[in-house]
């Protein structure tokens, strides 16, 4: 066998291993240049994003400021290992002397990988810093062996070398581990994307003047995706403001660039799939099912989106293809088979009524043409929808019927009317409501209208018996409360209490001062919680209601109110009447949600791990319900703290993506963030992130009170301690009114050091201190100090010197010490400081 480092290798076209030409209409993006250089500072980074996101540009452009890069361009030609493998030396050999160790290397045999890897770490040496070897289009190499080198250069890479690979689709070389490892950086689509403000910039350079709202509509058509910005950049060059309206996805270049560089490298059954679901702007995987009869539509969506970022997955668990793609996907459907369009509407029509979508369901038979089903459709839900404020769809089912149906039918004429009062023409609402209408709807416009145009409306409501209001106004403090109204809802309740507490009504009374709780622990009012559940159980028992609704409900509130105090005795004591006063077929939300209060106060009484475990066993069963934001926030908050006190990064994971899916853009999300880089020990990002997150607004009263505390670690770990106490005192502040006192016994011990040590020194919140300080060291540890050291023990936390208190005691200086000494060895610390902070702590001093 040659020997590897004098056989001769073949040439490597120059061109293959150039930084790529910037193109002519060319705008630096700063952003992209920050964000390449944050994602190099790991080993290896992917950048992954269709054909046409501009990763080639923006790494040329990276490339280009002042670092030592060596780029391959790789081809289909790069299946052959070797040939791999020369196109990198090649690369690296540029600019190196000649005659080096790197021009003696040569592409290693089978089975040698390893050794070859550590002979290019020896000829990389002596370098004054790393080299970024980029490899583009990594989804152009298939075959096995060169697809094994590449996963033996990522996982054994020489520390002189930085790895990025730019790729279209997810490569296939076992990166998770890396991942694991915190080695791997990912830059997708998204971040590659054009701003308003980078298209203008690119227009600009065009030549081209466009006012602001024609960019952002722009910027949003094409989704910020570099090719179509770039074609449109061209074709302004020397047109009028109005080319910028030229590109949409039947335009040839783009619809040629995605029927070559999008369909064709996809499987026909797969092509076919985004063709049947471009008639919808988001698509859920069973709806994806019905339109494209393939079984596996959903994990082909998966697929899509992991693989290729062709489509996005929303919050709602639905896909969404950009809006220039989809228009292109359409155009092609509507040529290759025009017949298909109306039946797919049909079949998304009804999908849609089946799901209680009535919006998208009228859009869809509107697009079918099936005038038969659109009038059912209408006639059944259309004044609902319009009450509902979605009339668009409405309007254009009105219009497709046309005005002989219409005015036929005094459903139709109803849902008319509303929808033209909605929009503002009165005078054809008027229209519409001429004549005889059915039903008790009719009467409800008219005076509605009336209202809208400054009349007194005619005919007042019929009076009702007191009960019948209590009740009335009880339903409608749940109805707002469902829908997020929560001042409405209390005044709901606070009437509906005053008319049952009138009539003596006391089944009423319960329920009112439950919905009353309800809306004040929405609303992070704990103490007016804490007193309507209080008053409402007093109700239970002067009615010895042990297992009646309302009951158990009380209780697991009380139980939160005790958690959040930190009293997870008190709290369990609740959760075991509240277990006992379950009412079967009740909500599907309690059981589980008392078993996760559960978890919690086990965590905090000790029992951290079967706690923990409890708290992740309860929050998987809450995942398959409709959660409000405010449980949802709890569990989150809760459970991830759990995890990373225990060092469990995959459950903390697990959580954090659970949150993003209920709580997306939440305060609760930015803190569980904050606190995986807390405690991953990167504080530059933690910092970075408690900043950009400043305004996400919080769902529950206790999230801002941790991210002080948050704030506060930070300040500790920096040695900043002013800022570190700054932060503390507004934590106090904010948790006082709420009586939070858990974010603090669950805060870092620097931070729980940091409050018992300043005890005194909080001003008007020291009272709050104080309770918190009790909480946290409820019981002295078993001691055996004497009454002497106890009495130098109070004097420590002053700022007298020994001698000073040897005074003040009347002993000499030697006598002091020597019980410091003892009290020093009692409390297990070395230094006067610690014995302070330590004597605190147990409530000593």
């Amino acid at each position: 066998m040659p020997d590897r480092t004098t056989t001769r290798s073949r040439p490597v076209p120059g061109a293959k291993v150039a930084v790529p030409r910037l193109p002519g209409i060319f705008v630096p993006r700063s952003r992209l240049d920050v964000l390449f250089r944050r994602a190099a500072v790991r080993p290896v980074t992917v950048v992954r994003a269709p054909a046409g996101a501009g990763k080639t540009t923006a790494l040329a452009a990276w490339a280009g400021v002042g670092r030592t890069v060596a780029w391959v361009s790789l081809d289909e030609d790069d299946n052959d290992e070797t040939r791999l493998w020369e196109a990198i030396l090649g690369a690296l050999r540029r600019g190196a002397a000649e005659g080096g160790a790197l021009h003696r290397l040569r592409p290693p045999p089978p089975g040698r990988r390893r050794a070859f890897l550590a002979d290019l770490d020896d000829a990389l040496a002596g370098r004054t810093g790393p080299v970024r070897l980029i490899l583009d289009d990594v989804q152009e190499i298939r075959a096995p062996e060169p697809l094994e080198a590449l996963a033996a250069l990522s996982r054994h890479l020489p520390p002189g070398l930085r790895l990025v690979l730019a790729t279209r689709v997810e490569p296939p070389l076992r990166l998770v581990r890396l991942q694991f490892e915190d080695v791997l950086s990912r830059v997708d689509a998204a971040e590659l994307r054009f701003t308003a403000a980078e298209t203008a910039s690119l227009l600009r350079a065009a030549g081209a003047s466009v006012d602001e709202e024609r960019v952002r509509e722009l910027t949003e058509r094409t989704a910020g995706w570099a090719a179509a910005l770039g074609w449109t950049a061209v074709s302004v060059r020397d047109a009028e403001d109005s080319a910028v309206d030229s590109v949409t996805g039947d335009d040839r270049p783009v619809a040629r660039f995605f029927a070559d560089e999008v369909l064709a490298q996809l499987p026909a059954a797969t092509t076919d799939l985004l063709l049947c679901l471009s008639i919808c702007d988001a698509v859920a995987a069973t709806l994806a099912v019905r339109l494209s009869g393939l079984r596996d539509a959903g994990a082909r969506l998966d697929e899509l989106e992991r693989a290729w970022g062709l489509v996005t997955r929303t919050p709602a668990d639905t896909y969404r293809f950009f809006p220039l793609l989809r228009s292109f996907l359409r155009a092609e459907l509507a040529r290759r088979d025009p017949r298909r369009v109306p039946r797919l509407h049909g079949i998304a029509a009804r999908w849609h009524a089946g799901e209680g979508r009535f919006g998208a369901a009228l859009r869809h038979a509107v697009a079918a043409q099936d005038r038969e089903y659109l009038l059912a459709l209408a006639r059944d839900r259309a004044v609902r929808q319009v009450l509902a404020g979605d009339g668009q769809p409405v309007r254009a089912a009105l219009d497709c019927l046309g005005g002989a149906t219409v005015a036929a039918n005094p459903s139709l004429r109803l849902a008319s009317a509303l929808e033209n009062i909605q929009g503002g023409r009165l005078a054809e609402a008027e229209t519409d409501l001429c004549g005889e209408g059915a039903g008790d709807w009719w009467p409800l416009a008219v005076r509605h209208l009336a209202a809208v145009r400054g009349n007194r409306p005619a005919g007042p409501s019929a009076a009702r018996h007191p009960e019948f209001d209590a009740w009335a106004h009880l339903d409608r403090a749940w109805r707002s409360l469902y829908r997020g109204a929560r001042r409405q809802a209390r005044t709901q309740a606070q009437e509906a209490l005053r008319l049952a507490r009138g009539e003596r009504l006391d089944h009423l009374v319960l329920h009112s001062r439950l919905a009353m709780a309800v809306a004040s622990a929405v609303g992070g009012k704990h103490p007016a919680m804490r007193r309507a559940c209080t008053g409402a159980l007093a109700v239970a028992r002067r009615h010895d209601w042990q297992r009646t609704p309302g009951v158990a409900e009380s209780r697991l509130l009380l139980a939160y109110d005790d958690l959040m105090r930190a009293e997870p005795a008190a709290a369990a004591r609740e959760l075991t009447q509240a277990t006992a006063a379950e009412v079967r077929g009740s909500a599907p939300l309690l059981v589980p949600l008392r078993e996760f209060f559960e978890g919690m106060a086990r965590f905090d009484d000790g029992d951290r791990t079967a706690g923990a475990r409890l708290m992740r066993a309860a929050r998987r069963q809450l995942a398959a319900l409709e959660l409000p934001r405010e449980v949802a926030g709890v569990c989150a908050v809760a459970e991830q703290h759990a995890a990373l006190a225990l060092g469990e990064a995959l459950h903390a994971t697990e959580v954090l993506a659970w949150t993003q899916e209920q709580l997306p853009g939440s305060g609760e999300l930015a803190l569980l963030r904050i606190r995986a880089h807390l405690s991953a020990g990167e504080t530059a990002a933690a910092e970075a992130l408690l900043r950009e997150s400043a305004s996400a607004a919080a769902v529950l009263p206790a999230t801002p009170v941790d991210r002080c505390l948050a704030e506060t670690a930070l300040g500790l770990r920096s040695h900043r301690r002013t800022k570190a106490l700054q932060a503390l005192d507004q934590a106090l502040a904010l948790a006082r009114p709420n009586g939070l006192v858990r974010p603090f016994a669950l805060a870092e011990p620097p931070v729980r050091d940091l409050l018992i040590g300043h005890s005194g020194g909080f001003g008007s919140l020291d009272r709050f201190a104080q309770t918190v300080r009790g909480r946290l060291v409820p019981h002295a540890p078993p001691s055996d100090l004497t009454d002497r050291e106890q009495v130098v023990l109070q004097r420590l936390p002053s700022q007298r010197s020994l001698d000073e208190i040897a005074s003040d005691l009347t002993v000499s200086v030697n006598t002091v010490k020597t019980h410091v000494r003892a009290i020093y060895g009692k409390l297990g610390v070395n230094n006067r400081r610690s014995a302070v902070v330590v004597a605190r702590q147990h409530g000593l001093t």
